[in-house]
């Protein structure tokens, strides 16, 4: 067994641990927020070798007028081995433990609730509802924004986790909307909408929630301009799609071929 699995299989064990003490909720729909989700030390190192920004692409539908706000940085393998060797182990390490089916089905189970809502299906089956992942790193800068959205449906959860330096930032997580028929919210961001919570952008601090998007609940969710002087909003986004056409073809193929063994 070499590094990168000792690295792995010791994320996967703490994450299964956190994530069962993660707080459940069902308002304004169903979702967690887990604590310390990575090793303490893991956690330091991933700030640390937070890979440089000339790594992401250029989201430019979220530009800010002529100011750029938003990029990524995709995780196939293809893009982690562009990074110095020490950083791409890492990241290698925090992608497949992240990704990994054990993970996946207790995230399913802790949201339990919006999964049996949105497939009909009975408590025992939500583990294996298809579930396949595709994490990847964001850097969001002052001004960017994105609008109160459901998801599309070929998401079956969005799961984010935090990246900041310290608590400074705690105020700049995804907003979880209602709608709203005050008069006084169409006078502000967001129009016609309340905002119900604001997830908590804290160090190794991470949130997950079932897409909902039918006529009777959706889950709306969405972020005002982030302030200038507060730096870059940098943050693990895991999202498991329907369809495995969607997800990290890398992720897949590693799991795959460990089934099949």
């Amino acid at each position: 067994m070499n590094a990168n699995d000792n690295l792995r299989k010791l994320c996967i064990a703490h994450m299964l641990q956190q994530l069962e003490a993660a707080e459940v909720s069902d308002v304004p729909f169903p979702h967690f927020i887990v604590r310390d989700l990575f090793p303490n030390d893991v956690y330091a190192q991933m700030i640390e070798q937070l890979p440089d920004a000339g790594n992401y692409e250029l989201m430019d539908k979220y530009n800010n007028g002529a100011v750029e706000t938003r990029f990524r940085m995709k995780m196939e393998d293809a893009h982690l081995e562009k990074l110095p060797e020490d950083q791409e182990k890492l990241w290698r390490a925090v992608r497949d433990s992240i990704g990994d089916p054990a993970i996946k089905r207790l995230v399913f189970r802790k949201l339990e609730n919006g999964v049996k809502f949105r497939f009909g299906i009975p408590a025992s089956q939500v583990e294996d509802v298809p579930g396949f992942p595709l994490p990847e790193l964001f850097r969001e800068l002052s001004g960017y924004s994105i609008a109160p959205h459901p998801d599309t449906r070929r998401k079956v959860v969005t799961m984010q986790i935090a990246l900041p330096e310290d608590e400074s930032q705690g105020e700049l997580g995804t907003e979880f909307y209602k709608r709203s028929i005050n008069p006084a919210t169409l006078l502000r961001f967001p129009r016609g909408f309340e905002t119900v919570k604001r997830m908590p952008f804290l160090p190794n601090c991470g949130y997950a929630f079932v897409v909902l998007n039918t006529i009777s609940k959706k889950s709306w969710h969405g972020r005002d301009h982030l302030p200038p002087g507060l730096g870059t909003r940098n943050s693990l986004l895991n999202l498991y799609y329907a369809d495995m056409a969607d997800a990290n073809s890398s992720l897949l193929s590693k799991y795959q071929s460990r089934r099949a063994a």
